[in-house]
């Protein structure tokens, strides 16, 4: 009888243990879930106001800016008829031309509406031609499969990631081309963007952005969770760099 009665209290303690152990996990569960969906609220709010900023900047651009860069040429055009010496004239009437040009495409890019109405694939190519333009060296696009679109908030945070990406390869990579291969299958669009820079050590700029939050790779890491996208960045001293999304339909 005793034995039988250890027998039972022992399995009694065994049972609620394991379902005390189970709950408990059960429970960190939960509280990792919502800290985790937390994070993406608060992440999706820091994007959505990030994207009402630059749709103001890009109105300010248009109408402001853009205003004022016209009137300058307007007034060199006046000046041209009556100037002895015209070529330097000449020369600030094409500055300003090019800076007229550069204030559209620029406000074109920050205005979330347009992107939303053209497309991402039409945005990234637009973006890319006009680096192209800018930094006077190749940017090849390479499309593959049958295009569709994703949801425009999708769309939106996947071309402010490309433009991080394509912004920190001006800034740092020194490079003189890039290659962006953008494949489309029935459940997955796989975008690669590769440049032929300097490149940089993954170990050091890894250890430098936990140092530093505000750093470019934060900045791409962040909107890929948003849109559940995967990364993987490969880098090597003198070989360039490529960096690899895979976003689910």
């Amino acid at each position: 009888m005793s034995t039988i009665m250890l027998l039972f209290f022992s399995g009694a303690i065994i049972s609620f243990l394991f379902k005390y152990q189970r709950k408990r996990y059960s429970h960190q569960q939960e509280v990792f879930e919502l800290k985790e969906s937390f994070n993406k609220i608060l992440l999706n709010s820091k994007i959505q106001i990030q994207e009402q900023t630059l749709d103001h900047i890009s109105k300010e651009l248009h109408s402001n800016i853009g205003q004022l860069a016209s009137l300058i040429n307007i007034n060199l055009s006046e000046l041209l008829i009556n100037a002895e010496e015209k070529e330097n004239l000449l020369e600030t009437k094409t500055l300003a031309k090019t800076l007229m040009s550069e204030l559209k495409a620029i406000s074109t890019t920050l205005n979330t509406d347009y992107i939303m109405k053209i497309g991402f694939e039409k945005a990234l190519k637009n973006e890319l031609n006009r680096v192209s333009k800018v930094m006077k060296y190749p940017v090849i696009i390479k499309l593959e499969g049958n295009a569709y679109n994703l949801s425009p908030e999708k769309e939106i945070i996947l071309f402010r990631l490309c433009q991080e990406v394509i912004n920190n390869i001006i800034r740092y990579a020194q490079a003189s081309k890039i290659n962006v291969n953008l494949s489309y299958t029935n459940d997955l669009i796989k975008l690669d963007i590769e440049d032929n820079g300097i490149g940089f050590d993954m170990d050091i700029v890894k250890e430098n952005r936990d140092k530093n939050s505000s750093t470019g790779l934060i900045n791409i890491d962040k909107r890929a969770k948003v849109i559940n996208a995967e990364i993987k960045i490969i880098s090597k001293i003198g070989k360039g760099t490529k960096v690899s999304l895979l976003i689910s339909r």
